[in-house]
C-alpha cells in the first residue's frame, strides 16, 4: 500500500506528526496491513487479544452477542480510528466482541509489544493513545446511557442531542451514517425509527431531508428525555 503515512496522518494516535515523522516511526516497528471485504471477521470474541488495529480505509463494526441470542451493534469506527486497544491492555486477554469489516477496508495491525515500544519512545504518541482510549470509554458510557432509555423517542432525542455536539452546523445535523445503521445503533427496528421520526417532524421538533436533520426545538428534545 503506497504512502501509508498519508492515511495514518488521519489517526488520532499520529496527531501533529508529519508524514516523514510517521514513516520514521513505522520503520522502527513490525506491522502488517490486511485487506478485508464487507462482512469479513477481523477479530473474534474470545480470541486472544494480541493485536491493535488502525483503520486506513473503510469502516468497522463492533458487535456484542447477548445471552438472549440477540446481537447488538456497540459502535462503528471509521478511517483513522483505533480498535482492540482496550482489550490488548486489559487483564482479560481476550476480545469481548466480534469486530467485522462494515465495508471494504484496509487495516494496519500492530502487536502489543510493538505498540508498547512506540508509546514508551514518544510521549506525544502516548498522550494521543490515552486520548483515544478515553474517548472509547466515553462512547461506551454514552451507549450504556442510550440503552437505559425505554422509549424510542427518548433514544432518538438522546442520539440527536449527542450528534448536535459532534456534527452540528448551526441547527443542522449531517447524519454520519444511513438511517438503517442509525436504527441498529439505537437497537430499534427501521420501521419504528421512521414512524417516530415522522411524529417528531409533525410536532415541528425536527425536519428531515435525507441525512440532513434540522433541529427546530432543542428544548423539546431535552423534555422528551425527562418524560
Amino acid at each position: 500500500m503506497k504512502n501509508i503515512a498519508n492515511f495514518l496522518s488521519k489517526s488520532i494516535i499520529f496527531k501533529h506528526k508529519t508524514q516523514n515523522e510517521i514513516n520514521n516511526i513505522l520503520s522502527s516497528i513490525k506491522y502488517i496491513i490486511k485487506s478485508y471485504d464487507k462482512g469479513d471477521l477481523i477479530f473474534s470474541v474470545e480470541q486472544p487479544a494480541e493485536y491493535i488495529g488502525i483503520i486506513l480505509e473503510g469502516c468497522i463494526e463492533v458487535q456484542k452477542n447477548l445471552a438472549s441470542g440477540k446481537i447488538v451493534t456497540i459502535l462503528y469506527k471509521k478511517e483513522g480510528d483505533l480498535f482492540g486497544e482496550g482489550s490488548v491492555f486489559s487483564k482479560t486477554n481476550t476480545y469481548p466482541c466480534n469486530i467485522f469489516s462494515k465495508t471494504k477496508s484496509k487495516i494496519l495491525i500492530i502487536n502489543k509489544e510493538n505498540m508498547l515500544y512506540l508509546l514508551n519512545s514518544d510521549t506525544y504518541l502516548l498522550s494521543n493513545f490515552l486520548t483515544s482510549l478515553s474517548n472509547r470509554v466515553l462512547l461506551l458510557n454514552l451507549k450504556t446511557e442510550l440503552l437505559s432509555y425505554s422509549s424510542i423517542q427518548q433514544k432518538i432525542a438522546f442520539s440527536l442531542l449527542y450528534l448536535m455536539d459532534e456534527y452540528r452546523h448551526n441547527n443542522v445535523i449531517q447524519l454520519p451514517y444511513s438511517k438503517k445503521r442509525w436504527s441498529e445503533h439505537l437497537n430499534v427496528s427501521r420501521p419504528s425509527l421512521f414512524r417516530e421520526l415522522k411524529i417528531l417532524c409533525n410536532q415541528k421538533i425536527i425536519d428531515i431531508e435525507n441525512r440532513k436533520i434540522v433541529i427546530l426545538s432543542e428544548d423539546a428534545l431535552i423534555n422528551i428525555l425527562h418524560n
